[in-house]
């Protein structure tokens, strides 16, 4: 016998585990990126960085910025940075910062949301 009463077999038998259901993002898609950071770049506007975990965005697709208890706030996309290199559209697991136009650095904190919807006019790639 081992510990618990327990045959030592049963010790090191390991479960399969549960399978894992597919997860939908809220909203049925789209963009999704939460936010770690917030800074300013003087001139330019407010900067937002993150891990994108869903979707894809490009330069010019307009965002939304959604924290609870808040309604949400619009922005535009004006530029896409990754790795000190400006690029034109970001896709899940790219790490970026999304330079926002229309939107002050007290409207967005670390821990807000950025999604945008799939829609026909919004230059969003899936």
């Amino acid at each position: 016998m081992g510990l618990f009463k327990r045959r030592r077999k049963d010790l090191f038998v390991i479960e399969a585990p549960a399978p894992v259901q597919d997860a939908v993002p809220a909203g049925g898609g789209g963009f999704r990126m939460p936010v770690s950071d917030v800074f300013v770049i003087a001139r330019r506007g407010t900067v937002v960085t993150g891990m994108v975990e869903s979707g894809s965005v490009s330069v010019g697709a307009t965002v939304t910025i959604e924290r609870a208890g808040r309604p949400p706030v619009t922005a535009e996309v004006g530029a896409i940075e990754m790795f000190r290199k400006t690029v034109r559209q970001a896709g899940p697991g790219d790490r970026i910062g999304l330079l926002l136009r229309g939107v002050d650095r007290g409207e967005v904190a670390a821990g807000d949301l950025v999604s945008a919807p799939i829609l026909a006019d919004n230059p969003i790639a899936e």
